[in-house]
């Protein structure tokens, strides 16, 4: 049997770690900050969280929040922003010693859900 993502990357607590440090870093990008000015970063987390969890193939979690559509279409996030995420997360995933393969497999479904969340 194949390792899921979420197995590969390490579960639940690196999951946690990546998105603690991702948003950390977003907040003190000043092309990205006025994004969550007004949110609930708690939330924020929480979410994100089970979104990357489900997204990495861990079969014991569901995210049940809001449509990425409906959460993102008002915020005018432009490719740029999109790539800053990115270039954020590629960073993070490298400080966090994870492979070349591993972070590209990442990069590359994280980048699928652009679409979503990025309204020209």
């Amino acid at each position: 049997m194949d390792q899921s993502m979420f197995e590969l990357f390490g579960g639940d607590g690196q999951i946690s770690d990546l998105i603690d440090q991702f948003y950390y870093k977003v907040l003190f990008d000043q092309s990205l900050r006025s994004m969550f000015l007004k949110a609930d970063m708690t939330r924020v987390r929480l979410q994100q969280k089970t979104f990357f969890a489900q997204m990495f193939g861990c079969i014991h979690t569901k995210y049940t929040g809001k449509d990425l559509i409906e959460v993102h279409k008002n915020l005018s996030i432009t490719d740029q922003q999109f790539d800053r995420f990115l270039h954020h997360l590629k960073c993070i995933l490298a400080d966090m010693n994870k492979s070349q393969e591993l972070i590209d497999q990442i990069l590359k479904k994280v980048d699928s859900h652009r679409h979503f969340i990025v309204f020209k």
